[in-house]
């Protein structure tokens, strides 16, 4: 997965967990596309401090997914849903249902 992408993911599934400065820093930069410069503006720090800031959400965002593993249960589901849907476009209902029906094995084994 492309860095920018995965950012994305690790924002929307972890970013409410940050502490309130990492979240707002890591916004800053990543969403709004602004300077560490700017970013230190806004938030009236040093840019090394906006640095350190943006730098441990994202630690912290990687910790939880290591921990909880959304990214990974979410890129399973993707697969599943690209399977489904090419085995469709196939005119194969049979490999979409069996497609499925794998995935929905592997969740219910998780449980």
């Amino acid at each position: 997965m492309d860095p920018l992408a995965r950012r994305a993911l690790l924002y929307d599934f972890y970013g409410a967990a940050l502490r309130e400065r990492q979240r707002r820093a890591f916004e800053l930069h990543h969403l709004e596309d602004l300077s560490l410069a700017e970013c230190a503006e806004e938030l009236s720090c040093s840019r090394p401090a906006a640095l350190l800031l943006v730098r441990r959400a994202e630690r912290a965002m990687e910790e939880m997914d290591r921990a909880i593993g959304a990214i990974a249960q979410h890129e399973a589901e993707v697969s599943v849903l690209h399977a489904v849907r090419e085995a469709l476009r196939q005119g194969d209902p049979e490999a979409a249902v069996s497609a499925a029906d794998a995935r929905l094995r592997e969740l219910e084994a998780d449980v």
